[in-house]
């Protein structure tokens, strides 16, 4: 009986290390929601919105391993500037025909396109 749950017990083991690795991508804050009792909440730019203590600062960007709600192309944005905003910078996009941002680093580059959901 021992013996059998230890077999088991190994082969589970063996079965986990053997699955693919995880992947992750990186989401930059799109919008700061605000504190709503104990959380504070923030969207980022998979449309997503994620909480965190209400003490914390929502941050620059989040890693997440889950593929965005939308895996449409959505609306593509083509790079038309930046400007420093306190301890980020604002990327600006022309979207057909309209502004649209989002906030990094301040020492993060912009990128020249952007997909906006």
């Amino acid at each position: 009986m021992r013996r059998s749950i230890l077999m088991i017990l190994a082969a589970a083991s063996v079965g986990l290390l053997a699955s693919s690795p995880a992947f992750s991508l990186d989401y930059y804050l799109s919008q700061d929601l605000g504190v709503h009792g104990l959380h504070h909440l923030c969207e980022y730019s998979n449309g997503r919105v994620y909480s965190f203590n209400a003490t914390d600062l929502c941050p620059l960007q989040v890693s997440d391993d889950a593929p965005p709600p939308s895996m449409s192309m959505g609306r593509m944005g083509f790079y038309a500037g930046e400007y420093q905003d306190g301890m980020t910078k604002v990327c600006v996009y022309n979207v057909m025909g309209t502004k649209e941002a989002i906030r990094i680093s301040s020492v993060g580059l912009c990128p020249q396109t952007y997909n906006f959901q």
